[in-house]
């Protein structure tokens, strides 16, 4: 491990505080931490020293047996500034048994014990106050996982876990070192951790790790390092070979203090990890690899080693088909779902997803039937709209040919063949010109979609309701026009005026102008009395908001004709 490079005047300063009495503080003489960084994962799909989120189907068993070696987990620098090494070597075995329920929840346990914990200096002081005191129990842990979202086969998965250490070390050997917690009660830790997994594709997996743990205590090994309460993280790339039979797992993991004014150099261990499990089909699960600390924290040890040896009780499903879908539900177990994201649950290949008679492989649209409806229903895609006039064919009346949606998509009618459709022909019945609305004769009105448009005004006399002969042959137009278009079943005739003088009276005189005009219709024109209504409007509607000169006042003292129901002529 690489030295601490540090200057005489911290060199003076750490043996200032050992003979100032902090060495013969009882944690420190009796340094009671877990110095062993590795903790096996949950579960046999697991990595090495980092979890996924992962869980392992309902009423499924699991026992792992590991031993992990590790060299030089703890050296400390000396008043001289030289890195001494306080523990030489750990050997440590674990335990550990997993059960699965309900397909999202996991229940855990390990059973720790370090067979060897051996002191690397005994004779360089400060430290022999530091050494170990040989084998013993280690902390036993018991802890849930909740599988949050996800399985192998989605993207990603999330889950939850929370583990529960009960400081058995201290607890079986009140003057353990170096194997858990300090001798002081309750006894109990906590863990608590967020796992996010990633499946990018069939072969490769990258888990996140992080989690608080919660010391029973804190306590202080030497100046600059207190262990207690701590952050945890780790993350890795698994990659995953012959249908998830073989991984190769590499890793990084580390803690850091969860109090940053006492976070130092040696309370930051992380090391990294390399290793390779073998997980056949028949439940057993072998693994070794090993790691090296990347920084001087505590536990972090020059090199380690490690191996496993686990059965899980296999799954009840087989899976002859290999489409990840187990043989009891899969309703075609021998042949392969073809995970077209079309009703993949069911194990079955769809050949043809819309079911519309034409195989997937032909068809132009696999997930929307085609219609049926004699146009080109050999592609395999609704025509929605088969005569392309932009009308749905559900909408459209003549589904078959073009027309406009004026007239619901059918062609437009023109009864004279002068070109102008009859919907819009001032005279639908004697050919005409374009120019002139479809009549041989000037037209001074054009029919709008919503409105009899008039080319001229409508006049009356100044403050009066009486129309002034000029406007005559305006209004024998509109007459005509309404005459010849009997699908125009209802005109609102409104009357306008300008926002000058009193609004009671301009309200009233705008209704008696709109009389006037519908009794003109009605008397002289021949229109059904029944097909007018008059309305006033006095100048709520201005064409020209706040008007001034006269010209503005003149646009918004007006008649207008708009149709408020009207039929399919045809």
């Amino acid at each position: 491990m690489t030295k601490f490079n540090r200057g005489w005047v911290a060199s003076l300063a750490l043996a200032a505080t050992w003979v100032l009495g902090l060495g013969s503080q009882a944690s420190a003489q009796n340094p009671q931490i877990d110095l062993n960084q590795f903790r096996p994962a949950e579960l046999a799909t697991d990595g090495f020293a980092l979890s996924t989120a992962d869980a392992q189907g309902h009423k499924r068993f699991g026992i792992q047996l590991w031993f992990d070696y590790s060299n030089d987990p703890l050296r400390l620098v000396n008043a001289e500034g030289n890195d001494v090494g306080v523990v030489h070597q750990q050997v440590t075995g674990h335990l550990m048994w997993n059960l699965g329920l309900w397909d999202h929840l996991v229940l855990y346990m390990d059973i720790p014990y370090h067979f060897v914990i051996r002191d690397g200096s005994g004779e360089d002081p400060p430290f022999a106050s530091l050494r170990p005191n040989g084998p013993s129990l280690g902390d036993i842990y018991f802890g849930a996982r909740g599988n949050i979202w996800g399985t192998r086969d989605d993207v990603a998965q999330v889950a939850l876990q929370a583990t529960l250490m009960i400081n058995t070390a201290s607890l079986s050997k009140s003057g353990q070192t170096y194997a858990g917690g300090a001798d002081t009660g309750p006894y109990i830790g906590g863990w608590f951790e967020a796992m996010l997994t990633f499946n990018a594709g069939k072969y490769i997996r990258i888990p996140l790790q992080a989690g608080y743990r919660l010391a029973t205590a804190n306590v202080q090994v030497a100046p600059d390092l207190v262990v207690g309460d701590e952050w945890s993280y780790s993350g890795g790339l698994m990659a995953m070979l012959g249908d998830d039979h073989f991984m190769i797992s590499a890793e990084v993991f580390g803690r850091t203090a969860a109090n940053p004014s006492i976070r130092t150099r040696e309370q930051t261990p992380v090391e990294v990890l390399g290793g390779f499990k073998w997980l056949p089909d028949f439940g057993l699960s072998v693994g070794a690899g090993g790691s090296a600390g990347v920084t001087d924290g505590y536990g972090a040890p020059d090199w380690r080693v490690f191996a496993m040896v686990g059965y899980t009780m296999p799954g009840k499903a087989k899976d002859a088909d290999g489409d990840r879908i187990p043989d009891d539900v899969d309703k075609c177990p021998n042949e392969a779902e073809d995970k077209d994201g079309f009703e993949d649950d069911d194990g079955c290949p769809d050949l043809d997803n819309d079911g519309d008679t034409i195989p997937d492989a032909d068809d132009r649209c696999p997930d929307e039937a085609e219609d049926m409806d004699g146009f080109e229903d050999t592609d395999g895609c609704p025509d929605l709209d088969n005569d392309g006039d932009g009308i749905p064919d559900v909408d459209d009346r003549c589904p078959d040919e073009m027309g406009p949606i004026e007239n619901q998509g059918c062609p437009d009618p023109d009864i004279d063949g002068d070109g102008v459709p009859d919907r819009i022909d001032n005279c639908p019945k004697e050919p005409g010109t374009a120019e002139n609305q479809g009549c041989q004769d000037k037209q001074l009105v054009v029919i709008g979609d919503d409105q009899l448009e008039i080319l001229e005004k409508v006049y009356f006399k100044k403050g009066s309701a009486k129309m002034q002969k000029r406007s005559w042959a305006l209004l024998d137009n509109v007459a005509a026009v309404l005459n010849a278009h009997p699908e125009i079943k209802k005109v609102r005739v409104e009357g306008h005026s300008d926002s000058t003088g009193n609004l009671g009276f301009n309200m009233r005189l705008s209704k008696k102008r709109a009389d006037t005009v519908v009794r003109y219709l009605v008397g002289r024109g021949k229109v059904r009395r029944s097909r007018l209504v008059a309305v006033g409007m006095g100048p709520k509607n201005p064409i020209v908001p706040d008007a001034k000169t006269k010209e503005e006042l003149a646009l918004n003292r007006r008649v207008e004709f708009h149709i408020v129901d009207s039929e399919d002529p045809q």
